[in-house]
């Protein structure tokens, strides 16, 4: 009995195989099919909660806040098999943004898992905490396991988060036309197929692991994930589960490669290793192919907005990795790319703005659209990333978008520091830009100009912490008396840069 009937998420002759394991806690493919149907049901019977700044009226929409909980993925599969819309929320944010985005974009009811749900109550909707099978099966019991009608390709089964410019994470929707177009191109493209056992060790609630979650169901394979990312349980996962396909971020890679318990030997059942976020360097690439001797490594470069825009992949050899090309590869099955004059948008041969043309893109964010982070001209769309073609054909990317840094495989504006550390009555003026660093890729380092005495890091870092995500909190502070200026009279982070790599005695180190 198949799973969906829009999505291509596979039906397979045996139910009895396993979906997924988190924690140790499996579910089958006729347990997981059966509980997406009930919750389907349950969720499309409640009545529509008001949602005019979006365009989300026309589908039921649930919220989902579970992290990487065991009972996350019967959630996630009834968005992806059903007629439903997840709102899929990161427990990592701030509360006081989870509770901006629920009331702007109130959900028809919201399922958690180990939060406090006394904050979410008395706003329109139903709050449940699904902590066990129990709690899950308590709640479907009374819900008919009949056929789900079948969705629409252009409704909306997702709506995610991107941080943007401001401390306001954007809101996207992705219709089931965009992902089902995605994961027929990509199910060739990156070998993906029933005998898979894919391991995604990050958050559900970023793409990659989420996509992965996605593409492995498609297959009929098997997908594992942990309640939270550390090098040692993910390297006992890689042991333990016969697994063939790794998928995670650089970062995560390079703690893996420095791992070091004392039975540490390669992994030679691994086949292959998919990775985003940030580009993979020589050494790291040199210290994946002693560890994970067999696999084949693609990474692909894309965009929340944009989805898949480029992938390369390095052929597994005795002692490294051959790579497939350089920069950051050649355009995904389906996308063209262009690259433009920054002010004329006339295509060109050197670098520019790199615009994307696919099936796999955003039509625009659902509230608070700056024209700054996602751009559309017609067929065309561009998140201001700037790019050159190489003389052999592949994209080069030679910076992100408005300044982003991507760190530890996190894409990160650093306005958006800038304006939390603005907000402390000691700093006058905040810069926070990314410095080179062997595990993060880029280091969150900001320099702050202060009224008075320089507050200490500790104080700083506890007020980071009551604003951002963890992983924004800039690693080391310094002081500066006087700002390095370009000649338009902007902050130069050039100039910052190179003094922080000097230990310039400008900066003062808190």
């Amino acid at each position: 009995m198949p799973l969906t009937n829009r999505l291509h998420l596979h039906a397979i002759d045996t139910p009895g195989a396993v979906a997924t394991v988190i924690g140790g806690q499996a579910v089958t493919y006729g347990v997981l099919a059966g509980r997406a149907r009930r919750l389907d049901a349950i969720i499309a019977a409640l009545p529509r909660q008001s949602r005019p700044q979006s365009d989300l009226g026309k589908v039921p929409v649930f919220g989902v806040l579970m992290g990487n909980h065991p009972q996350v993925v019967s959630f996630l599969a009834a968005a992806l098999a059903g007629r439903c819309c997840v709102v899929l929320l990161d427990p990592l944010l701030p509360t006081h943004q989870l509770v901006a985005i629920l009331d702007r974009l109130p959900p028809d009811i919201l399922f958690t898992a180990g939060q406090d749900i006394d904050q979410f109550q008395g706003r329109g909707f139903p709050v449940i905490s699904i902590e066990s099978d129990d709690d899950l099966e308590n709640l479907i019991a009374e819900a008919p396991d009949a056929p789900v009608p079948a969705p629409q390709d252009d409704d909306p089964f997702l709506v995610a988060f991107t941080s943007g410019t401001t401390s306001q994470p954007k809101a996207f929707a992705r219709t089931r036309r965009s992902w089902r177009t995605s994961l027929d191109a990509g199910r060739g493209h990156f070998g993906i197929h029933a005998d898979l056992h894919t391991l995604s060790p990050g958050p559900l609630a970023h793409g990659l692991s989420l996509y992965a979650f996605a593409e492995t169901l498609d297959a009929g394979a098997t997908f594992h994930t942990l309640d939270r990312f550390t090098a040692e349980a993910t390297w006992s996962a890689l042991q333990d589960n016969n697994i063939t396909r790794l998928v995670c971020v650089p970062s995560a890679i390079d703690a893996l490669c420095r791992y070091d318990p004392t039975d540490k030997t390669p992994l030679e059942a691994l086949t292959q290793v998919t990775t985003s976020g940030a580009k993979l360097n020589d050494t790291l690439l040199e210290r994946t192919a002693k560890i994970f001797p067999n696999a084949t490594v693609t990474e692909y470069y894309g965009a929340s907005e944009l989805g898949f825009v480029t992938t390369v992949s390095h052929q597994p050899g005795p002692t490294r990795y051959t790579r497939g090309g350089s920069g950051v590869g050649r355009a995904f099955p389906g996308v063209d790319i262009d690259i433009r004059a920054f002010e004329s948008n006339d295509p060109q041969d050197e670098a520019g703005t790199i615009w994307v043309r696919s099936d796999l893109m955003i039509d625009g964010y659902l509230w608070h659209d700056d024209n700054q982070a996602f751009q559309r001209q017609r067929d065309w769309a561009t998140v201001a990333d700037i790019g050159r073609f190489t003389t052999g054909g592949d994209l080069e990317l030679i910076s992100r978008a408005n300044g982003m840094v991507i760190s530890g495989g996190n894409n990160i504006y650093p306005e958006e520091i800038n304006t939390c550390l603005r907000g402390h009555p000691a700093i006058a003026e905040a810069c926070v830009i990314g410095i080179p660093d062997a595990y993060l890729g880029k280091a969150l380092v900001a320099v702050l100009k202060c009224e008075g005495d320089a507050p200490a890091k500790e104080t700083l870092v506890r007020y980071c912490a009551q604003n951002l995500q963890k992983y924004k909190i800039p690693r080391q502070f310094f002081a500066v008396t006087a700002w390095p200026m370009t000649s338009s009279g902007k902050i130069s982070t050039g100039r910052l840069e190179e003094w922080i790599m000097q230990t310039d005695d400008r900066l003062v180190l808190l």
